[in-house]
């Protein structure tokens, strides 16, 4: 009689041992361009995350194909939306260019990656 009373116990551990919560890292969703596309020469690069972002260590880097950068100021979370992130540009003459960016979560995790997008006549 004993074991079977320690069943539920031992049940009960497990299931909340395998629920246990996956602390996820902030992933990139979107961007505005997107990764790839043909845009008139845009203001701003917008990114939007999984999660909210932290106002501070976060970096986005406009370059183009010689090594010029075209960010315009540090990025910014943006006001009223903690899950996006803004870099503000300098006039983008026609070209390819990429966004490399790196963000901080809410969690401190930092997340980062790169993508390209073309500023066409």
């Amino acid at each position: 009689m004993r074991a079977t009373s320690i069943l539920p116990l031992a049940t009960a551990t497990s299931l909340v041992l395998v629920s246990a919560p996956a602390f996820a890292h902030p992933s990139l969703l979107r961007s505005e361009p997107g990764a790839g596309a043909k845009v008139s020469a845009p203001t701003v690069v917008s990114l939007w995350f999984s999660e909210k972002i932290e106002p501070v260590f976060n970096k986005v880097e406009i370059i183009d194909a010689s090594g010029a950068h075209f960010e315009d100021g540090k990025a910014t979370v943006a006001t009223g939306d903690g899950k996006r992130l803004d870099a503000r540009l300098k006039p983008l003459p026609v070209g390819q260019y990429r966004v490399r960016w790196r963000a901080t979560a809410a969690d401190t995790h930092k997340v980062g990656g790169s993508f390209t997008f073309q500023v066409a006549p």
